[in-house]
């Protein structure tokens, strides 16, 4: 079997990890207990590994607030200290079974939702939205009194009436809330509005059924309606769940993971386990807030909320949420045809995600390095505009640099040819 043919099955292996999967929200337990290889003492951040002194402010603030959430330090100044001597262990949220959307910090007692793929038998860790404020301590790196006081809140009031819902009804299945928000104007990653709703309209009278009082459903209910894009996190648990499955796949080209850190973007590919390919991490294109902010402000790509690209949503499935695109100035035509430029790139179509806008066409869905470079398109990703000194600004796009699969396929080569 010549080498086309090895890629070409590999490849529709890795393909059917994606499409074929069937993740299903399972528990919430610390992310000891849940993320693989999450030692005492250790953060997770968001993007390529990348040592503290050359970590962007927001990822600096987080490392310290890390220290200071776990009691490692009793105040910054030590925290840093500690950081710097070498005794804490900081990696990339995707070198492990989870995701570091935003500046991505994850310590051993962070409250993680657990999504088990049941096709692939895989499990993914993802930290739950942080309450109405879309702010905090996982996705912004903050810490206060008051953001500590809110995790312990959660943990302690609104999670376990969470849980005994999950154990009581055997978990709940993510495909299908992600199936028809798509026909709804969702592309599942600057966008859940058609995803929180059908969440909503599957979890809430599961948990009016629990047998506990009125009052403590109700704090969870209200949690759970007054979060904006509270479905976000349940997208990003599947997507990577199954993007872990495809990890190892002799001969593949499939991307398997993207994300930023605020310096560097990278990739990891099937065929190249364990392998970052990296090069300057881009800057957003599209509308602020305000008018106020310019790209002066804004932070390069930071953020591992790319992994639903990845599977197939996000800047790959345009088409599904023209709304979206005109955040950023664009038509529904330049919608359309973002989503079919992404065909090009792709190995295969997800007949799962059928979208009205495209005639009921099928998403495109397993970016593959070769066609990358070929075409030389690179992959579309959605995403929020950070500031740099915090706060999202803004919405918008980027492209994946072509450094990175330029950089992926010379290794590629090397290790099969």
């Amino acid at each position: 079997m010549d080498i086309k043919e090895k890629i070409r099955l590999a490849n529709e292996q890795a393909a059917a990890c994606l499409t074929e999967n069937d993740p299903y929200w399972v528990d919430i337990r610390p992310a000891g207990e849940c993320v693989d290889g999450l030692e005492d003492h250790m953060i997770l951040h968001s993007g390529p590994p990348i040592d503290y002194e050359d970590m962007v402010m927001l990822h600096q603030r987080g490392m310290v607030s890390a220290m200071l959430f776990e009691g490692w330090a009793k105040d910054e100044k030590e925290a840093v200290e500690i950081i710097r001597s070498g005794e804490i262990k900081i990696d990339s949220a995707l070198n492990h079974n989870t995701v570091g959307a935003g500046t991505g910090i994850i310590t051993k007692s962070v409250a993680m939702n657990v999504v088990e793929d049941r096709r692939n038998h895989t499990t993914a860790a993802t930290f739950p939205a942080e309450g109405p404020f879309q702010g905090g301590f996982c996705g912004w790196g903050l810490y206060s009194k008051e953001i500590a006081e809110n995790l312990r809140y959660m943990r302690e009031v609104l999670f376990p009436p969470m849980r005994e819902m999950l154990a009581k009804n055997g978990g709940v299945a993510i495909k299908p809330i992600l199936a028809e928000s798509m026909q709804m104007g969702d592309e599942n990653h600057t966008r859940q509005t058609a995803s929180d709703l059908l969440f909503d309209k599957l979890v809430l009278p599961q948990l009016f059924e629990l047998d506990l009082p009125k009052e403590q459903i109700m704090r969870t209910v209200k949690y759970i309606v007054e979060t904006p894009r509270f479905f976000h996190c349940y997208g990003q648990g599947a997507s990577r769940a199954s993007a872990i499955a495809a990890d190892g796949i002799e001969y593949s080209t499939m991307v398997t993971a993207a994300a930023g850190n605020g310096v560097e973007f990278g990739i990891k590919v099937a065929g190249l386990p364990g392998q970052w390919f990296t090069a300057p991490a881009p800057m957003m294109q599209g509308r602020y807030t305000n008018p106020k902010y310019t790209i002066r402000d804004q932070l390069p790509w930071i953020g591992d909320s790319c992994v639903v690209e990845c599977a197939g949503m996000g800047g790959l499935a345009a088409a599904a949420s023209p709304i979206v695109c005109s955040l950023r100035g664009m038509s529904m035509k330049e919608a359309l045809a973002q989503t079919r430029e992404m065909t090009n790139i792709c190995i295969t179509r997800n007949a799962n995600y059928m979208i009205p806008n495209l005639d009921y066409e099928a998403l495109p869905s397993g970016i593959d390095i070769r066609l990358v470079l070929k075409t030389g398109i690179c992959p579309c990703i959605h995403g929020g505009m950070f500031n740099y000194e915090g706060g999202l600004i803004g919405a918008g796009m980027a492209r994946i640099p072509m450094e990175c699969f330029q950089k992926a396929m010379k290794a590629f080569a090397a290790k099969y040819r």
